[in-house]
């Protein structure tokens, strides 16, 4: 109830209300309201920390090589964490070749997306 309470942002009194109609008494809603008060931030920096992250990429590559890699391609090794292989997370790499006339449109298309990530990340901190 802590947990949800902290990462649902619920208020003490909100909190002591809800869980006094549970049929918690007025003394033990108290006190778990004062835990609440006291702990919440720790609460959710905790979630934050522990969050279940999956197809994090870790890393990108050039390891083009004259003679393995397709004439006007680049070959790009992509490192990803905790990425679902027969539904268990599992770190992988993979090695993908690319036209080099795409490499433009897709760094553009990351830096795009980079900065929308920047932006909500920005929105939740302040």
């Amino acid at each position: 109830m802590l947990t949800n309470a902290a990462r649902y942002g619920c208020s003490e009194k909100i909190f002591n209300v809800e869980i006094q109609q549970l049929g918690l008494p007025k003394d033990h809603a108290a006190a778990m309201c004062r835990v609440l008060h006291t702990h919440a931030d720790a609460i959710r920096q905790k979630l934050i920390d522990k969050a279940f992250r999956i197809n994090e990429l870790q890393s990108v590559r050039n390891v083009t090589s004259l003679g393995e890699t397709p004439q006007n391609c680049a070959t790009l090794e992509l490192k990803i964490s905790q990425e679902l292989v027969d539904g268990l997370p599992k770190d992988t790499t993979h090695t993908v070749n690319i036209e080099c006339a795409q490499l433009g449109a897709l760094l553009d298309e990351m830096k795009l997306a980079r900065d929308i990530m920047l932006k909500y990340e920005n929105k939740e901190s302040t």
